[in-house]
C-alpha cells in the first residue's frame, strides 16, 4: 500500500515538472543550434573573404617587383648584363651594387618577404639574389628554385611552391617559405627571358591567418589545385603544412567556407566542425538533466512526506475496522490534522459503530428465526445505510481527488450488505453469490494487506444453479478468522464441481487446522438444538443446509492439524428443491 501511494504521488508531483523541463531546454537547444548555424556559416563566409583579400595583397608584391624591373629597359638591360659577364671591372660592380641596393631597399621593407630571387637566362646560370647581389651554384645554397623554373613549360606564367631554404653556404640556417614564381618578359619579346621569385616568409603567412580564426577548433588552410597545404592557422592536431586535402571528404565533418583564386591555382578554406555548433546545446543539455535531477529529489522528497501522512491516517482507518470487525471496542485515535483524520474522526467511527450494531441485530435474527432473511428485511431500512455508504464513498473520493483504497472497501462493502439485506429473494443464481463472496474476499484481503489468496476451482454452469443465500461466505470467513491466526502467508481453496446430479462445495485453507479433541467438539456443537456461543456461522450454515436440502446436506470437517483445514458439503441440482 506505502509503495502504490508513493508511486502514484510521486509521478503526480514530478511527471508535469519533468515534461516542462524537458520541453523547455529542447526549445532552447532548437533556437540556440540554428542562431549558432547562421553565426558560423556567415563567419565563415566573411573570414574566406577577408583572407583571399589579405593574402592576394601580399601576391601583388611579386607583380610590383617584376615590373620594377621588366618596365624598364635599362634596369634590364644592365641585369643582363651583369649576370652574363659577372664581376668584370668596376663598372659590373657598381651597378652589382645599385642593384643590391634597390632589391633590398624592397625586400626589408616589407616584413613578410624573406628574400627576392631574379634569373635572366645567361651562360653561367647566374642569378641575383637579395642580402648576396650576384650568385650562383657555387656561392648560394638554394638553387633548386632555378632547375624548377626552367623545368616548368613556358605557358606558366605564375605558380607557387611551398619550400625549405637554406641562404647561405656556410650556415645550417633554413626557413620555410611560399615562393611566388612571376615570368619576366621584355618589351620587345614575347617568350619570357628570365623569373623572378619572390620568398614569403611562412611561418609569417600562418600566424598572419591565426588573426582571423574566429573559433577555438577552427582552421584556415590556403591549398593549391592538388589539395596539397601551402599554409594553415588554427587546429594543427588534424592537419600539417604538406598534407594533401580531400575537401570533398570534410563536408560531414565541417562547416566549410572557401574562394579560389585561379591566376595562382589556389583556394582558400575555413572550417569550423560541426561539433561546435553542439557545445552550446550541451551546456543546456547538462542543465536541464542537472534541473530533472533536482525535480526527482524534491519529488520524492514531498512525495515520501505525503505518503507517510497519508498511509498513517489509512492505517488508523483499518485499525477501527479491524476492531470492529472483532466486536472490541474502537480506539480512541489522534488523527493528525488533515483530511484522512477528519474521516476517521467524523464518518468511519460512526460508521462502524452502527455497523457493529447491525451485526448484533443479524445475529439476533438468525437464532430467533432458524436463518430466514424476511425479518430483517422487514425490521431495517437499508435505505439509509446505503445513502450513507455512498456519502462516505463520495467523500472519500472528493477529499482524495481520485478513487482509493478506502473507497474501494466501502465500494465493495455496500454491494455486499445491497445483496445480504436489500434481495429479497431466499434463493439465487450460484453466479451471484460467488460473485458476493469473491467482494468479500476482497474486503478481507485490504484489511489484511494482502497475507492470503485465493484460489477458485468452478466447474458448473454457475448461471443455470440455483442455491440459498450465503453457502461460501461463513466458510471463508471461518478460514480467515480461525485458519490464519498464526499464519504469515496463507491459501484458500474454494472448489465446485458436479458429482452424480450434486453439487459439490469445499473450501481448504491451510490454517493451523484442529486437533482430534477440537474437532470433536465443533462436530458436537454442530448437532446441537440451541446455538452455541462460538462457531455461529457454521453452526447456522449447517442449519439451513438441512432445512433446505436435507440430512445428506449436513456440513463435513476434516482437519490436519498445523496443515489444513476442509469443509464441504453436497446441494442437489434438481429443481424440484426449490
Amino acid at each position: 500500500m506505502k509503495r502504490q501511494f508513493f508511486i502514484r504521488n510521486f509521478l503526480l508531483v514530478t511527471l508535469p515538472v519533468i515534461l516542462v523541463i524537458v520541453l523547455l531546454g529542447w526549445i532552447a537547444i532548437y533556437i540556440i543550434n540554428t542562431s549558432t548555424q547562421k553565426s558560423i556559416t556567415d563567419i565563415n563566409t566573411q573570414t574566406v573573404s577577408r583572407i583571399r583579400e589579405s593574402t592576394e595583397l601580399i601576391f601583388s608584391e611579386a607583380d610590383a617587383q617584376s615590373l620594377n624591373y621588366s618596365i624598364t629597359p635599362h634596369v634590364m638591360l644592365q641585369l643582363e648584363s651583369l649576370l652574363e659577364n659577372g664581376y668584370s671591372d668596376k663598372e659590373h660592380m657598381d651597378i652589382s651594387y645599385m642593384i643590391k641596393t634597390f632589391v633590398d631597399s624592397n625586400v626589408n621593407s616589407k616584413t613578410y618577404i624573406h628574400s627576392l630571387y631574379i634569373y635572366l637566362n645567361n651562360t653561367h646560370s647566374n642569378f641575383f639574389a637579395s642580402f648576396v647581389g650576384l650568385a650562383n651554384a657555387s656561392n648560394f645554397r638554394d638553387t633548386v628554385w632555378l632547375q624548377q623554373a626552367q623545368s616548368m613549360p613556358s605557358e606558366y606564367k605564375q605558380w607557387l611552391e611551398l619550400r625549405n631554404i637554406s641562404s647561405y653556404a656556410m650556415t645550417s640556417y633554413s626557413t620555410d617559405v611560399l615562393s611566388i614564381y612571376k615570368r619576366l618578359y621584355a618589351s620587345d619579346k614575347t617568350k619570357p627571358i628570365g623569373v623572378l621569385v619572390l620568398n614569403i616568409q611562412l611561418e609569417y603567412l600562418n600566424a598572419f591567418y591565426s588573426d582571423y580564426l574566429s573559433y577555438p577548433e577552427q582552421t584556415i588552410l590556403l591549398i593549391n589545385s592538388s589539395g596539397e597545404i601551402l599554409s594553415m592557422a588554427g587546429h594543427s592536431g588534424l592537419f600539417s603544412v604538406h598534407d594533401h586535402v580531400d575537401t570533398a571528404g570534410l563536408d560531414n565533418l565541417y562547416y566549410i567556407a572557401r574562394e579560389d583564386n585561379s591566376a595562382y591555382g589556389v583556394t582558400y578554406l575555413s572550417l569550423v566542425p560541426r561539433a561546435s555548433l553542439y557545445q552550446q546545446s550541451q551546456d543546456i543539455l547538462r542543465l536541464v538533466i542537472a534541473a530533472i535531477v533536482a525535480a526527482l529529489l524534491l519529488g520524492g522528497t514531498i512525495s515520501f512526506l505525503v505518503t507517510r501522512r497519508n498511509t498513517k491516517d489509512i492505517s488508523a482507518i483499518l485499525q477501527l475496522v479491524e476492531a470492529a470487525e472483532k466486536g472490541k471496542e474502537l480506539p480512541e485515535l489522534k488523527p493528525s490534522a488533515g483530511v484522512y483524520g477528519y474521516i476517521t474522526q467524523s464518518i468511519v467511527r460512526g460508521f462502524l459503530e452502527k455497523s457493529a450494531l447491525d451485526r448484533q441485530l443479524v445475529e439476533k435474527k438468525y437464532r430467533l428465526e432458524a436463518m430466514h432473511f424476511s425479518f430483517l428485511q422487514s425490521q431495517l431500512n437499508p435505505h439509509f445505510l446505503f445513502n450513507t455508504l455512498k456519502n462516505i464513498f463520495w467523500k472519500t473520493v472528493k477529499l482524495t481527488g481520485q478513487p482509493n483504497e478506502a473507497s474501494r472497501m466501502i465500494d465493495l462493502l455496500t454491494s455486499v450488505l445491497y445483496y445480504t439485506l436489500v434481495n429479497p429473494d431466499r434463493y439465487v443464481v450460484l453466479e451471484d453469490e460467488i460473485e458476493n463472496t469473491e467482494k468479500y474476499l476482497k474486503i478481507q484481503q485490504m484489511r489484511f494487506d494482502h497475507a492470503f489468496h485465493v484460489i477458485w476451482n468452478v466447474n458448473v454452469d454457475t448461471h443455470e444453479i440455483k442455491c440459498i443465500k450465503f453457502l461460501l461466505q461463513p466458510l471463508v470467513e471461518n478460514s480467515i478468522s480461525h485458519g490464519f491466526k498464526q499464519v504469515d502467508s496463507g491459501e484458500i481453496e474454494i472448489k465446485i464441481t458436479e458429482d452424480q446430479h450434486m453439487v459439490h462445495f469445499s473450501v481448504t485453507d491451510n490454517g493451523m487446522g484442529f486437533p482430534e479433541t477440537r474437532l470433536a467438539q465443533i462436530r458436537e456443537w454442530l448437532l446441537q438444538e440451541d446455538s452455541p456461543t462460538e462457531g455461529i456461522g457454521l453452526y447456522n450454515l449447517n442449519k439451513r443446509l438441512v432445512l433446505t436440502y436435507g440430512e445428506h446436506s449436513a456440513l463435513k470437517i476434516s482437519s490436519i492439524p498445523g496443515h489444513e483445514t476442509r469443509i464441504e458439503f453436497f446441494i442437489p441440482i434438481n429443481e424440484q428443491f426449490f
